[in-house]
């Protein structure tokens, strides 16, 4: 790293948050420390670090809780966010949504990392929009997060008619589709949308938490979808689907 980088850690353990300055002090960055979530909201926003390193289990609020926090806020939004965390469900649950390091970690594992989060915010091109459609308000906010990480604009919608009237009112270049929602389905919504001339070459990349028979595969491939990404899958499983669907 050329130039220094200024990095929050928060993380309610001492001894950590000293491991996680000396290895990022070596890397040449300059390191803030908050011991709980809402020291941490509060540094992030008078500091603007140009990283986080943020722990889950947190006394108050917890790291997820602060993630969204974050991002709700515009002028935090943009700051990546690195996850530690010690409990294995959260690593299978969020499936790497976040930038996710388990405790205990190695030294190269958290300085490569770093790098590799600076290296993309380098390399910052004009963002796209991404629309994500899930009924679990939980799934839309983590891959949100994970979308402001990779220099990506994230849209939210709760169902199939906001979906609609979301690509009416702002100019969407990819949809994230949850095919199991109440109401209008997944499948409906890409039918409404492949009708629409306004819409109609939206790249829609469907995600699903269920087995999807080859049936019905072909059939979503008629009607469009580009991909198809079964849950749980990772940061980088998503993200990489995303730009090569807007770039096919």
């Amino acid at each position: 790293m050329t130039t220094k980088k200024k990095i929050l850690v928060i993380d309610d353990e001492a001894d950590i948050r000293e491991i996680v300055r000396i290895y990022l002090e070596e890397e040449g960055c300059e390191v803030i420390e908050a011991s709980n979530g809402q020291e941490g909201i509060l540094k992030a926003q008078s500091e603007k670090p140009d990283l986080i390193v943020l722990d889950i289990m947190l006394p108050g609020i917890n790291g997820f809780e602060v993630a969204k926090h974050l991002k709700d806020d515009p002028n935090t939004q943009d700051i990546p966010v690195i996850i530690l965390s010690v409990l294995a469900q959260d690593s299978q649950y969020r499936q790497g949504i976040l930038d996710y390091i388990s405790k205990p970690f190695r030294q190269e594992e958290l300085v490569a990392t770093v790098r590799r989060i600076f290296s993309k915010v380098n390399g910052k091109s004009p963002k796209k929009t991404i629309l994500v459609v899930d009924d679990d308000p939980d799934i839309v906010d983590i891959i949100a997060i994970c979308l402001k990480d990779n220099n990506l604009n994230p849209e939210k919608a709760y169902n199939g008619q906001e979906a609609l009237q979301k690509v009416k009112t702002n100019k969407v270049d990819l949809i994230l589709l949850d095919i199991n929602m109440p109401g209008m389905n997944g499948f409906e919504v890409i039918r409404h949308l492949k009708l629409d001339p306004a819409t109609c070459d939206i790249p829609v990349v469907v995600l699903t938490g269920t087995y999807i028979s080859d049936e019905d595969k072909r059939h979503g491939l008629t009607l469009g979808v580009a991909k198809y990404l079964t849950k749980p899958f990772s940061a980088d499983d998503l993200v990489k689907e995303i730009k090569g669907s807007l770039h096919a």
